[in-house]
């Protein structure tokens, strides 16, 4: 039992660089997988697992109805107030919500999905419906990784979330592929789904270690409508920071019916969007000290989280920068020859994903501190401006006219969040 984990309200460059470790290699391991089925798959095929990875990446932000963002800030607080009845309800509340959602959801997309094939006369793509009936085992696994880090334990979700995850999926695909089976999409997504399901399993036991059991005994307080209206901000903004890095593919893919163009800004996207990965997981060690500060009105300790978060991150952002300007080429190349063409798309998203990585804090901090309405209006705009641009921009520009379309949205997005929470944090 590790139920008294502490949650450390010290700021240590130590864990913020484990954490960034664990991302490296999670990104390894997942640019592994995607080298090795851009050679092993068929262009129609790697076409079809990149659109089926983007539909289900989004709907899965959309499936936890922001309880898993609103985990950081609720059970940090629940644990320092000792309220445990509110943490059963919440914990309760949560699980089931989510998984019923998800499971909505997956009823929804299957519906849609054969409407919209049936009315366009098109191909079925059988592999965004298989990885799509995994979406409740993705989502309760996004709600408990919260769960840990707001115990504290960060490196310990990370270490499922981030390490576990990936490698079981490649070696997975590994086995499959020892074994002689022809890799296809479907063998693809069926391989990540059992990943998902085998980190499920371990990260509900972690959870369950983690959770004291002063809670089990404790009466169940509900409050689910409170706690649902204080989340959905949360799920809006992050669904909506989703389409802007996601729906690239799919918007290629309406736009173009040659796979290679689809397939090209999905290694693109995910080569350039690595350093936003490495600001969204520091926030699951400084977002839960950054909720109890703001209840404790520390507003020194606050300052320095936040000024000691974004150079730790400055520096990283400028090395991942530099390697992919003088050495993007030669990792495009191990895709294949046709994805040296993503260069230039590369680098150009990476510009947008710099500045939402050193930022990735400020949405979350100003809807703590109240500011939900406008982050959430000004996201919504910088979503579909990015829609819309993606749309002009790609019909004419293909990959490098998406990427431009989700760069300009992006740093003009973070760049007003990140100007109201100075004039935010002078009056704390």
């Amino acid at each position: 039992m590790i139920s008294n984990h502490p949650l450390d309200l010290k700021a240590d460059n130590y864990r913020s660089l484990m954490m960034f470790m664990l991302a490296l290699l999670n990104y390894a391991l997942m640019y592994a997988a995607n080298i090795f089925l851009a050679r092993a798959l068929s262009v129609d095929d790697f076409d079809d697992y990149s659109v089926a990875l983007s539909i289900v990446t989004i709907l899965s932000t959309l499936a936890t109805l922001g309880l898993e963002k609103y985990a950081l800030r609720a059970i940090a607080l629940f644990r320092d107030r000792e309220d445990w009845s509110k943490f059963r309800g919440f914990w309760v509340f949560s699980l089931r919500t989510i998984s019923g959602f998800s499971l909505l959801l997956v009823v929804l997309l299957v519906i849609g999905l054969e409407v919209m094939l049936a009315l366009h006369n098109a191909d079925y793509h059988i592999a965004i419906v298989i990885y799509a009936c995994f979406l409740p085992v993705m989502a309760v696994t996004f709600f408990l990784v919260e769960v840990i880090a707001a115990h504290g334990a960060h490196i310990l979700s990370m270490v499922i979330y981030r390490l576990f995850l990936p490698l079981v999926y490649v070696v997975l695909m590994v086995v499959l592929s020892y074994n002689q089976v022809t890799l296809t999409a479907i063998y693809a997504v069926l391989c990540f789904g059992f990943a998902w399901v085998l980190t499920l399993i371990v990260i509900w036991i972690a959870a369950n270690m983690l959770i004291s059991p002063l809670v089990t005994k404790a009466p169940i307080l509900r409050y689910g409508r409170k706690w649902l209206r204080r989340s959905l901000p949360l799920v809006f903004s992050s669904l909506m920071m989703t389409i802007m890095t996601s729906s690239g593919v799919v918007i290629l893919e309406i736009l173009y019916t040659s796979g290679i163009d689809v397939a090209i800004y999905a290694i693109a996207a995910q080569t350039g969007g690595f350093i936003s990965l490495v600001g969204t997981s520091t926030n699951r060690y400084y977002l839960p000290m950054m909720v109890i500060m703001v209840d404790r009105r520390d507003k020194l300790s606050l300052g320095r989280v936040m000024k000691q978060r974004t150079l730790a991150l400055g520096g990283l952002v400028l090395i991942i920068l530099s390697i992919l300007v003088f050495f993007g080429q030669k990792i495009l190349s191990l895709f294949g020859p046709d994805f040296i063409a993503g260069y230039h798309t590369v680098l150009i998203i990476s510009i947008g994903a710099s500045v939402s990585a050193l930022f990735a804090d400020i949405p979350y901090y100003l809807q703590f501190m109240g500011y939900h309405r406008s982050v959430l209006t000004l996201t919504m705009v910088a979503t579909i401006l990015m829609v819309v641009l993606g749309i002009i921009l790609g019909a004419k520009y293909g990959a490098i006219g998406v990427a431009f379309a989700y760069m300009v949205p992006v740093v003009l997005l973070f760049s007003v969040l990140r100007i109201m929470a100075w004039h935010n944090f002078r009056q704390f």
